[in-house]
């Protein structure tokens, strides 16, 4: 639903693109934007001209306020299954070097996965902009771990991520994709995808899980997997799965992405939302190709 509302140059990140919130503050505000948002959704969708810019540029802030949700969880699940200490700015690089620094009690570790699917599902149900989406949130936010909430969100002006957001681009993969075949997952490498991977998974109404996976930000040599992974990820093993990352410009990530995933599954697929014609790799499916 949300995709309908966004309005914006998608050829170059917008200003508000850029900034930093407390996982705590996303939260309150994300209600606050949903209050705003859900009772003029429909007025919106019928004629969208009398309403006023303060509706649009609230659409447009909930569109990059609430991959943080999933995020910071997927930050701290990885901290505690990894054994990272739990520090509110900081994203670990993952290695033999790093990991097991802290021992953390097996319920916690547990905890840590629910609240990350949790954390997926109600991002979702914001950007679909359901009805019951702040209870929702209300509901989440009281599950909060001990110490998240004040974990921060940094958001970049990053070109390629955002013009991978065109709700026009994501919702042609979304085609392409259904003509072929009803994904049993899409498996999002994080963090880039969150935000296109979230509106796509709505659109092709589909499970979503997302796996860290960030070469060049994070220096990942490989997806980062947990037991709880692949737990999760056996649930779908026949397949088909989509394994999607949202920008494909040499194709390495996705590449490495897809050849480390794809065994687990009887039958997968790769996608990504945009594809730079000289790509070494190119996915199974795109929505658009893009040339310098």
């Amino acid at each position: 639903m949300l995709h309908r509302l966004l309005y914006s140059d998608w050829e170059h990140p917008p200003e508000a693109m850029a900034f930093e919130v407390s996982y705590q503050e996303a939260i309150h505000r994300l209600g606050h934007l949903l209050t705003n948002i859900l009772p003029g959704k429909d007025a919106a969708l019928a004629d969208p001209a009398p309403m006023p810019p303060a509706f649009w540029k609230d659409c447009l802030e909930l569109y990059l306020l609430a991959p943080a949700l999933v995020n910071v969880a997927l930050n701290y699940k990885i901290c505690v299954e990894q054994g990272l200490p739990l520090d509110a700015t900081h994203y670990f690089e993952v290695s033999d070097k790093t990991r097991l620094q802290v021992t953390y009690p097996s319920d916690l570790v547990n905890q840590a996965q629910v609240f990350f699917l949790e954390s997926i599902a109600v991002a979702r149900a914001v950007f679909a902009l359901e009805p019951g989406a702040p209870a929702k949130l209300a509901a989440f936010a009281t599950t909060v771990p001990a110490g998240v909430a004040d974990f921060i969100f940094t958001s970049t002006m990053d070109k390629y991520t955002w013009r991978a957001s065109e709700p026009r681009k994501i919702t042609a993969l979304a085609e392409s994709v259904s003509k072929a075949f009803q994904p049993a997952a899409i498996v999002g490498a994080a963090h880039g995808s969150i935000m296109s991977g979230l509106m796509l998974a709505n659109l092709l109404d589909a499970p979503l899980y997302f796996v860290r996976f960030s070469m060049f930000k994070r220096k990942d040599t490989a997806p980062i997997i947990s037991q709880s992974d692949l737990a999760f990820l056996n649930a779908y093993r026949k397949g088909p799965v989509l394994l999607f990352d949202e920008d494909v410009a040499k194709g390495t990530t996705l590449t490495h992405f897809t050849n480390f995933l794809a065994p687990f599954f009887a039958e997968s697929h790769s996608a990504g939302v945009l594809r730079h014609g000289h790509s070494s790799f190119r996915p199974d499916f795109t929505g658009q190709v893009w040339y310098d």
